[in-house]
């Protein structure tokens, strides 16, 4: 018992030992850092740093020379100029390949305005050497002479129409107008109207030239007075007549009568080294009348 009193009273004696080392150190570590002096951290400022200028304003501790930030600079604006020349360039080429596409473009269309132009070219030259062939492919009346009242002057032939009712020699007509007449010559039925004479062809009518002698009570209104002295004649659609009473009678064409229209299907002939028209066995010399181009009709002789 006495033993375990002592173990006590020496722990509590330890205990009360330690306390106090403690506080005594505590209070010497507090007049030291009351006597030391204050040190001053470096601010946070730029100082030390090397700006692009050439100032320290050192944030890692290292210094940066101007001649690396040159270098840099240098590097940026040849990247940008590049970048700059790779975009011009693109640019350039893509509007350089538009031009000379629309170049090639335009010269392909000149290349076939050109082709046009020369197809036309050659078309009309076909057509003049059709013409000029037509023209020399003549019959020749050799042997033959004609005499006219009127001076030769050469023309152009130029087919004449009259009207919607009027059709030239051959035209074929699947129903016969309800207005047509029959007329007969020479044993011979024909179908008339408006100036135009028909016969039966098949399941249809043909137009065909006017018979000589076909007497008729009404011509078109629209016809021409021819006059050789002494008799009046009336022409229409190419055909002659003369008047008796209410009555028109078919003629022969008379030489010497002139008429400015000839209708389709004449036929170009040379005769004594000059250039006729044929049309229905009538000949027909090209003069001018009161300054327009006219025909005379003209009698061949051996």
């Amino acid at each position: 018992m006495k033993l375990f009193i002592l173990i006590f009273f020496f722990s509590v004696f330890l205990i009360a030992f330690q306390s106090e080392d403690c506080y005594s150190q505590r209070m010497r570590s507090g007049s030291r850092s009351g006597n030391r002096s204050q040190v001053s951290r470096p601010s946070n400022s730029n100082s030390g740093r090397t700006s692009i200028s050439g100032r320290n304003t050192n944030s890692t501790g290292k210094t940066r020379d101007s001649k690396d930030i040159q270098n840099r600079n240098k590097e940026i604006n040849s990247n940008d100029k590049k970048g700059v020349n790779r975009d011009n360039s693109k640019d350039f080429n893509k509007d350089n390949k538009k031009g000379v596409n629309d170049n090639m473009k335009d010269k392909d269309n000149n290349r076939d305005n050109i082709k046009d132009k020369d197809r036309n070219r050659d078309d009309i030259n076909k057509d003049r050497n059709n013409n000029i062939n037509n023209i020399n492919n003549v019959n020749v009346y050799h042997g033959y002479s004609y005499g006219g009242y009127h001076p030769y002057y050469y023309h152009p032939y130029t087919p004449y129409h009259w009207g919607p009712y009027w059709h030239p020699a051959g035209f074929y007509l699947a129903v016969m107008f309800t207005t047509a007449v029959v007329v007969s010559c020479s044993n011979q039925n024909y179908y008339y109207n408006e100036g135009v004479y028909y016969q039966s062809s098949g399941s249809g009518y043909v137009v065909v030239n006017a018979p000589v002698g076909a007497n008729v009570t009404v011509i078109p209104s629209d016809n021409i007075i021819v006059i050789v002295e002494p008799t009046t004649y009336y022409y229409f659609g190419g055909t002659f007549y003369t008047k008796s009473g209410d009555t028109y009678t078919v003629v022969k064409a008379p030489a010497g009568a002139v008429v400015k229209e000839i209708p389709e299907g004449a036929e170009e002939v040379e005769v004594d080294g000059k250039k006729l028209l044929k049309y229905n066995d009538t000949f027909f010399q090209p003069v001018v009348k009161d300054g327009d181009d006219a025909y005379e009709v003209v009698e061949l002789k051996k």
